[in-house]
């Protein structure tokens, strides 16, 4: 019944995300396989995951983007800061101090 066929569902549905994240396979790739094993009513279910896992992991490449992006700029904002304040004769004590970064970082980019 119907119930035995959400079971079926959930249990190709798992198999498909452990599929599509351990394998590199492509959503055609998948469906050819399907085919071959007599799944076909099952093929929309499983482009709409492919594409759903596609969609997700550019999602999450474009939110790690953007959090990189923004982590550079701050580190850069410091970075300038710390120039400044070197610049208008402030200990170095003082300006790790103010703008958290190391000493590492200032000689590594060349404010030392």
């Amino acid at each position: 019944g119907i119930e035995e066929e959400s079971k079926r569902v959930a249990i190709l549905w798992k198999l498909l995300l452990y599929i599509y994240w351990v394998r590199d396979l492509k959503p055609s790739e998948l469906k050819g396989v399907l085919q071959r094993s007599k799944l076909e009513q099952y093929e929309e279910l499983t482009m709409t995951t492919a594409e759903r896992l596609i969609s997700e992991g550019i999602q999450q490449g474009i939110e790690k983007g953007i959090e990189k992006g923004i982590e550079k700029g701050i580190e850069q904002g410091k970075l300038e800061d710390a120039g400044k304040m070197l610049k208008k004769g402030i200990d170095l004590k003082t300006v790790l101090e103010i703008t958290g970064l190391t000493e590492k970082t200032l000689k590594e980019n060349g404010f030392l």
